[in-house]
């Protein structure tokens, strides 16, 4: 079974707090992005990795706006779930941008990346950001599965979705992409967690932050 929740920020208590009990071997959780779990290589970083290492379901993240991308570049990409994604720990995984997985017989598009709210005057072409050739790929990608995937899940919304939820809210380019996604593609849910908020935008478009989701 595949459950999706939101940010965590490299705090391990946090995650614990969240209603992760009734998962079992062979489950799923996806995280929206700013996983935060490699940043700074420190003592309490890597003994959180192994605690979580140890955990009896997969966990899956895109990434968000708040990562260390170099360091998750030095994971080795492998096969996974019928697509590629970058292996932390044996059942820890970065899910590779743009990428469409086959995960429990769904198919997942996977897009994560963003920018800070705060970041009104980003470096050209931040790492938190995809790049034109990963948008290109999540584009082929989706028209080979004709338009149609179970399960996306990102860590911005589309443009339209964000001012919906705030007015004021800046929309950058990963936005205004998406909802060329939301507009041109079949899906059945679709997941972000870049607001920090817990609410259903429509019974498809979800924000998630605290709340963990089972996906039927």
């Amino acid at each position: 079974m595949i459950y999706v929740t939101g940010d965590i920020h490299g705090d391990y208590e946090s995650l614990m707090d969240r209603p992760l009990g009734r998962l079992k071997k062979g489950d799923k959780l996806i995280v929206t992005g700013d996983f935060g779990f490699v940043w700074d290589n420190s003592n309490k970083e890597i003994s959180n990795l192994k605690k979580l290492g140890k955990k009896k379901y997969d966990i899956l993240f895109v990434e968000g706006a708040h990562e260390n991308f170099e360091r998750l570049r030095e994971y080795p990409e492998v096969d996974l779930y019928q697509g590629k994604g970058y292996k932390l720990d044996h059942n820890i995984y970065c899910l590779k941008r743009g990428e469409i997985y086959m995960i429990d017989g769904k198919s997942v598009l996977a897009l994560g990346g963003g920018l800070p709210p705060y970041d009104d005057e980003p470096r050209e072409d931040p790492p938190s950001m995809p790049t034109d050739e990963e948008l290109k790929y999540a584009v082929d990608n989706i028209q080979q599965n004709r338009r149609r995937v179970d399960l996306i899940v990102t860590h911005e919304p589309p443009a339209s979705v964000k001012r919906l939820i705030d007015r004021s809210a800046t929309v950058n380019d990963l936005n205004i992409f998406l909802d060329t996604v939301m507009k041109n593609t079949r899906y059945g849910k679709w997941y972000f967690g870049a607001l920090h908020q817990d609410r259903a935008v429509s019974e498809n478009l979800i924000c998630v932050f605290e709340d963990v989701h089972r996906v039927e």
